[in-house]
């Protein structure tokens, strides 16, 4: 993002110009889209600031004097465009992040993905990047998760803590074969 700071300096400008009450107001006449700025707390507004302003940029007059020297030129056009491409598949896998029933497989799976768009992005998002608590844990339950089960020791180490132990019933285990439930089976039992 740091190759771009520039050019997302530029167009956040405009985007805090479009917002006074003379630029506004030109705005609503030609659409209900308003600008959106970015934030420094949240990557993701980076990526809607973008992607507004190319929303917006047809409604935008270019010989305004107001505006002439915020716009951003052709080249830097471009090069936003690309950088709003990459972001479209980080934001795609940012929404599926907050989805329901998604496994660490998963996870695993999207951020590879990325690494593979962007490299760089393996020192953020890499199974043995700094911000991974445990890479072991993590290549364990990813492993199990895809049905491999083979462990290193290392990911046996981690997970162990973890491992389910099956109960054995002391009279065997022809009552819970059954599918009955251990209300159904102790009222089976106290049943005369």
């Amino acid at each position: 993002m740091e190759q771009y700071a520039d050019d997302l300096d530029l167009v956040q400008a405009l985007m805090v110009r479009l917002q006074t009450l003379k630029q506004s107001a030109k705005l609503r006449s030609k659409t209900t889209l308003r600008p959106v700025t970015r934030q420094d707390t949240r990557w993701s507004s980076t990526f809607d600031m973008i992607n507004r302003y190319f929303k917006l940029l047809e409604h935008i007059d270019p010989t305004d004097d107001a505006l002439v020297d915020v716009l951003p030129a052709p080249a830097c056009n471009k090069r936003l465009l690309s950088l709003l491409k990459d972001l479209k598949k980080v934001e795609s896998v940012s929404k599926a992040l907050q989805g329901e029933n998604v496994s660490l497989a998963d996870v695993r799976v999207w951020f590879d993905g990325l690494i593979t768009v962007k490299p760089h992005y393996a020192s953020y998002l890499g199974a043995h990047a700094d911000t991974v608590h445990s890479p072991d844990f993590e290549s364990g339950c990813v492993r199990i998760l895809s049905g491999n089960n083979r462990l290193t020791r290392a990911e046996k180490a981690a997970l162990l803590p973890f491992r389910c132990i099956e109960e054995r019933s002391t009279e065997g285990t022809s009552d819970s074969d059954d599918g009955s439930s251990f209300v159904q089976i102790l009222q089976k039992k106290a049943a005369p």
